[in-house]
């Protein structure tokens, strides 16, 4: 018996210390984990700090400063974005035909579309939303088109569950879903038009993302995971036929946004592309409903490009591109994903500029634009009306921890150009400053006063307008027809003082939206003695006077 006690009292000593051991053990591992959470998040936070921060060395000097008065939008997408994905359709349209423009804003799922009209320096809700109505699906992109050629602006939705036309019948809509069907898994996130095979009826590249409940994770750039994005051909009666295979443009990968422009100039649109995870893609219009792929500087590298700007910087024909990345916010072990070590990484912001012969240079750094932070939907204006082209962009991601904290969250960038081609910094004095989780930017002159005004479209919180109280220079508005016809157009006007300016008309850009197509041309003190539209059928407009602060029709 006594041999037996001492046994069981040796046995409980025992499990009693292995107990402790493990008890030490656990303690130890549960500490190093809660010190590996208080490291990243300090990093992240100090990161976050730092992109508050960290502006180029590039100063204002020389340059005038728009000043803004910012107001918000009573507009809350109210979506849930653990059923649905982290997007917001947004764009500029005239519904009524009145010369002022309105804002359309997406709903979430279960929530109602906004539409906004100018009043009193503000943008208030249209009771009713004229009409526009949509079922319980998240509205995640939005072009402006006049489908018909009557004269008003129609508009595209692409949203869970499909993509919807709603025509406007003299201020009231009526909508309609496409048979635009996309592949099992996937949802449409937003849609570039064109009219690729001149029949004078809209086509449509849809970029399709995965849908919400098969997302794998954030970081994943292997190839064969994603959503497909498709290509639609209008058969004339606003039906479609899916010639994605048929134009080479079969592939599968997440994809943010997209637009038809004539990147070579021979009269045919090409296709660039953005994808989520992956590349840049730019396709040339071989005709005959073909595309092939071409190289750029982001070919042989792996990034996130999300949005997509649009503009003539040179003022010589030839459209560039910026591309919003990750840049500098969030650490490299978090955004490598499944990158293996020989395959090349790139988070900075790029900036194709275009040389001609589909060839492009990644300018970014050299005007002092690369290395800045995340970034979503970025747009070109020239918000000073200086003739240079400026650059807005949104930031803050609902998704990271440091963007949860209001002030850890970045205010949006408002780059000025100068005249040596670099971008200076001066969100804070123009008073341009959004700590909401921003998808967009959009630009329009509200007022009617000629100095572009600023919409940030914003998720699960206000909207913001930002209405510009820009100089005393002189400004040209140029409004071409909003039918398929006018996109890809090159409108240049010359100058008293013998400089030309060039823009593209370009159909949807940023992230998800639609900017105004009413394209403002900022002239200094100088007016403009010519305009020429140069559409993509070869037919050339001019007209010649003396213009300046006015708006011209074409």
């Amino acid at each position: 018996m006594l041999h037996l006690r001492c046994c069981l009292c040796s046995q409980f000593f025992i499990l009693k210390v292995s107990r402790g051991r493990d008890m030490r053990i656990l303690k130890r591992l549960l500490l190093t984990v809660v010190a590996l959470v208080i490291l990243i998040m300090a990093m992240l936070t100090g990161k976050s700090m730092m992109d508050r921060q960290d502006d180029y060395d590039v100063d204002l000097t020389g340059v005038e400063v728009p000043t803004f008065t910012a107001s918000a939008i009573a507009f809350n997408q109210g979506n849930d974005f653990t059923v649905s994905l982290p997007f917001l359709a947004s764009a500029i349209i005239d519904i009524d035909g009145d010369g002022i423009e309105e804002l359309f804003l997406g709903g979430g799922q279960n929530n109602p579309d906004g539409l906004f009209k100018f009043k009193n320096n503000q943008l208030v809700a249209i009771e009713g939303a004229a009409g526009l109505t949509k079922g319980n699906a998240a509205s995640y992109g939005s072009v402006v088109l006049d489908v018909n050629g009557d004269g008003s602006q129609d508009l595209l939705v692409a949203r869970q569950d499909g993509i919807w036309l709603h025509q406007n019948n003299q201020g009231s809509f009526t909508s309609t879903k496409l048979n635009a069907a996309m592949p099992d898994g996937t949802v449409p996130l937003s849609i570039a038009i064109a009219d690729l095979n001149r029949d004078g009826a809209f086509d449509m590249y849809v970029a399709g993302y995965i849908r919400h409940d098969l997302v794998e994770g954030q970081n994943l750039f292997r190839e064969g995971y994603g959503g497909s994005s498709r290509l639609f051909i209008n058969n004339g009666d606003n039906t479609f036929t899916d010639m994605t295979d048929q134009a080479g443009l079969t592939y599968k990968h997440n994809t943010f946004q997209s637009a038809f422009i004539d990147i070579d100039r021979d009269g045919k649109e090409d296709l660039i592309v953005a994808h989520d995870t992956g590349h840049v893609v730019t396709w040339r219009n071989l005709g005959g409903m073909k595309f092939e792929r071409v190289s750029n500087p982001n070919t042989n590298e792996f990034s996130y490009p999300m949005g997509l700007g649009i503009t003539d910087l040179g003022n010589d024909g030839l459209v560039d591109f910026f591309f919003s990345n990750v840049g500098s916010t969030p650490p490299n072990f978090m955004i490598r994903g499944d990158l293996t070590d020989e395959q090349v990484s790139n988070w900075k912001w790029m900036l194709f500029q275009n040389r001609g012969g589909f060839k492009f240079e990644d300018v970014a750094a050299k005007v002092k634009i690369a290395d800045y932070e995340f970034s979503w939907g970025g747009v070109f204006e020239d918000l000073n009306l200086d003739g240079m082209e400026d650059l807005l962009v949104s930031e803050n991601y609902i998704g990271l921890p440091p963007h949860k904290v209001p002030f850890l969250r970045l205010n949006g960038r408002l780059l000025l150009q100068k005249a040596n081609g670099e971008f200076a910094p001066a969100e804070k004095e123009a008073g341009v400053i959004n700590q909401t989780y921003s998808i967009s930017p959009l630009t329009a002159d509200f007022n009617g006063d000629g100095r572009p005004d600023i919409v940030h479209a914003n998720l699960n919180g206000d909207s913001k307008l930002f209405l510009s109280h820009a100089g005393k220079g002189n400004y040209l508005k140029v409004e071409l027809p909003h039918t398929v016809g006018s996109i890809g157009a090159t409108v240049t006007v010359k100058l008293t003082d013998g400089r030309t300016l060039s823009r593209p008309y370009v159909s949807g850009e940023g992230l998800c939206s639609d900017s105004s197509r009413i394209i403002i041309f900022g002239l200094r003190d100088e007016k403009v003695s010519e305009i020429n539209v140069s559409y993509l059928n070869g037919k050339v407009v001019s007209k010649n006077g003396s213009f300046d602060n006015t708006l011209v029709r074409f």
